[in-house]
């Protein structure tokens, strides 16, 4: 019994449902390996932790200790260090003994509010909580404030006791006052629009252009910026734009960061820098162009080659932001001095790593990583600024990907916060009978908590500058995460759950206060208890075509969430082209991650079922004239191609949008999970650049239809809510 408590306090979870609808019970051991995780020291480098060395953590002294120190010394402190409620109920938490018979002071300062004191007793505050302890009633009471001048924000509390002398000392604490709601902008729900907006997905690194040094930049996205814009394009969509592995180049995946609060270097543009002038003549000479020349001429990008191309010229770059701005201090320095005052524990932190990792490369000093994190936020702020001097009503669209690795900044800076001898996956089901394991670290959610949120505080933040909106990949794991243990003979696995309603009261607040929409990726398994938070709070859903099915059909259009961004594909599944040839499934049978020829046939029979519903929705739609089944792999793609983006265009999303790959109709997909070095993920770069799109008649057509198609949106919406207006009237 004490054992199931710890475990419930710890958040590690007891059951779930899977992807066919069974209720799954996770077996004793796995959940207790879990437990044990959690409970043995760090592991940092030694992720082969036996656990027979820690035969005392679960005996029942050290169960018991734990309880206490989780379950019931916050009753016994008046006053938590951290403590949040929404700014249209303000009220503060205190913790003590039933019918406390002295008066306490509350004191709210900070963040440029007026300060405010309330003296009160427990008579004037409402009973929330209780807890029996020792033979005594803890009870927690509710100070409601009244007081108009509280605003949103992160404001320091003290709570001093008046007359008791045994309690002589005043107590200091944290109060977040949140919205209810994330940030909305002109998406509100009572928005007249007659557009709803639309926008392109990019993976900047498969950008391409004739100047670029082999990999997409900064540059390449200004120019997508002016070519989307002048389509009526809202936003762009990136991959993540995280620090990746400086020491390992040839692992470039973008959802698993070395530190998601900083910045990837190789998206500089170095023609962009500030410095370049005073280099171009050495940078342009025929050495240069000719590395330059090679790596652009490649269908896969080359990581290795452009990291050490890159930064040779960075290495120039920055000499010469040392001999003219630093030796003079001007104008340009004290900027980047205040950039890195803003946030210079966190820059501290990665740079000092960056130097440990990139020894294998490079034998540069904190100066030199510092200047890089300073020209990419430079470069970025000035692609948003540029988004919203076009005219997109949201501009970028970023991307936090759900963990980062062990041996990072992120984590290896900050291990009192994190367990990282587990590592974030997904449960066995159908699709991966092995369950899938990402090698990212999971935060600790008692760490979490003991330590006031704050690196969470810190990690959405820097995400949400010089951006319009976030996409939270695998928004899931604000409430539950699969953790595998790294040490196998621990178990397979359980779900370990998260304080959702402050993780979300948080990502609510900083969404308001960086005026910054917030996307939450939601596909997959998403457990019923996050489905109507995540609604309510005005984070937006995230559907993919593919997997927008009612049994034996796709929905129709008006069926799409309307609180969502609607996505043709995205880089985990095969391009339109690709899903509709089947060469995806041709591919995954050549992986071995389709096991037999007889399972390929039944795959391909199945996409061809998918197929001909597909061309039921087109029809039922308008969009193409009726086929007969036998006959659907008769018709011209490039027809299917426009009917089926007008189609999904034209639906109720608020949002929509359509990768590049299938805007230029590129067969080859992003990414294939499940694989690793057996196919070039995230290498291969796009066949055609923004010049070429263009001047493509193809590429055009499709845009105007994306355009018309959400017009017709937009007027369908003003129109529904103009007619419910009415009736309610």
């Amino acid at each position: 019994m004490e054992l199931e408590k710890l475990l419930y306090l710890q958040g590690v979870g007891a059951e779930f449902i899977d992807c066919v609808g069974k209720l799954v019970y996770i077996p004793a051991k796995d959940r207790q390996g879990i437990l044990t995780t959690m409970l043995i020291p760090t592991s940092f480098n030694q992720h082969q932790c036996d656990p027979s060395e820690y035969p005392h953590l679960l005996t029942e002294q050290n169960i018991a200790q734990r309880i206490e120190q989780l379950d019931v010394n916050p009753w016994l402190v008046p006053l938590h260090r951290f403590q949040w409620c929404e700014i249209d109920n303000p009220h503060i938490d205190v913790q003590l003994p039933d019918n406390y018979p002295f008066a306490f002071k509350a004191t709210i300062y900070g963040e440029g509010i007026d300060t405010l004191t309330v003296t009160a007793s427990c008579q004037d505050c409402d009973i929330v909580g209780e807890y029996y302890y020792g033979g005594q009633r803890y009870c927690q009471y509710r100070l409601v404030l009244d007081k108009p001048n509280l605003h949103l924000g992160y404001h320091h509390i003290s709570l001093a006791f008046i007359g008791d002398s045994t309690r002589v000392s005043t107590l200091y604490g944290q109060i977040m006052l949140a919205p209810p709601t994330a940030y909305q902008g002109r998406l509100a729900a009572h928005s007249q629009a007659q557009k709803q907006p639309w926008g392109l997905n990019a993976q900047l690194y498969a950008m391409r252009s004739g100047q670029q040094w082999g990999i997409g930049d900064f540059g390449n996205l200004a120019e997508l910026i002016d070519y989307a814009a002048q389509a009526g394009a809202d936003f762009i969509l990136l991959n993540p734009l995280h620090a990746l592995d400086i020491s390992q180049p040839e692992n470039p995946s973008p959802y698993s960061p070395t530190d998601r609060r900083r910045l990837n270097p190789l998206y500089i543009q170095i023609e962009a820098v500030f410095e370049y002038k005073a280099v171009q003549k050495e940078l342009t000479t025929e050495p240069w162009q000719q590395k330059k020349q090679t790596l652009n001429q490649a269908q896969l990008i080359n990581y290795e080659e452009v990291q050490l191309l890159k930064y040779a010229a960075f290495e120039k770059l920055y000499q010469i932001f040392c001999q003219q701005h630093k030796k003079y201090e001007t104008t340009r320095y004290h900027a980047y001095l205040n950039f890195v005052e803003q946030d210079e524990i966190a820059l501290m932190q990665f740079v000092h790593k960056e130097i440990e990792l990139g020894s294998k490369f490079f034998t540069q000093e904190v100066g030199f990583y510092l200047y890089l994190q300073f020209i990419a936020s430079e470069q970025l702020e000035a692609c948003q600024l540029n988004a919203k001097q076009c005219g997109m009503s949201i501009g970028l669209i970023r991307d936090l990907a759900v963990g980062a690795v062990s041996h990072g900044a992120e984590v290896s800076a900050n291990l009192a916060l994190f367990c990282d001898n587990a590592s974030i996956g997904a449960p066995p089901d159908p699709f991966a009978e092995q369950g899938q394991n990402w090698g990212l670290t999971p935060f600790d959610p008692v760490k979490l908590k003991q330590h006031d949120f704050s690196h969470f505080i810190q990690l959405v933040r820097s995400n949400m500058q010089h951006c319009g909106a976030l996409r939270i990949d695998h928004v899931m794991g604000l409430l539950r995460l699969w953790w595998w243990p790294l040490n196998r003979e621990l178990g397979e696995g359980s779900y370990v759950y998260y304080p959702v309603e402050t993780l979300l009261a948080i990502v609510c607040l900083e969404s308001q206060r960086a005026r910054c929409l917030v996307i939450g990726e939601d596909l997959g398994i998403v457990p019923p208890e996050i489905v109507s938070r995540l609604a309510q709070a005005g984070v937006f859903s995230n559907e993919l075509f593919y997997f927008c099915k009612d049994y034996d059909r796709f929905k129709s259009p008006k069926e799409y969430k309307h609180q969502s961004l609607m996505m043709l594909a995205n880089h985990d599944v095969p391009t339109i082209k690709a899903w509709w040839t089947g060469d995806d499934l041709k591919l995954r049978r050549q992986l071995q991650l389709i096991d037999n020829d007889e399972r390929l046939l039944y795959v391909l029979h199945t996409r061809q079922l998918e197929k001909q519903q597909l061309i039921h929705l087109l029809v039922e739609q308008g969009a193409i004239e009726p086929v007969a089944d036998d006959n659907i792999d008769q018709i011209d793609f490039e027809v299917l191609l426009l009917a089926w983006i007008s189609v999904a265009a034209r639906g109720n999303a608020q949002l929509f949008s359509v990768q590049l790959s299938d805007l230029v109709a590129d067969e080859h997909g992003v990414n294939i999970p499940g694989t690793w070095k057996e196919f070039p993920n995230w290498q291969r770069r796009l066949p055609l650049s923004i010049q070429e799109m263009s001047h493509s008649v193809k590429v055009q057509q499709r845009l105007n239809a994306i355009k018309q198609s959400r017009q017709a949106s937009g007027q369908q919406f003003a129109a529904n809510m103009s007619s419910s207006n009415n009736s309610e009237q």
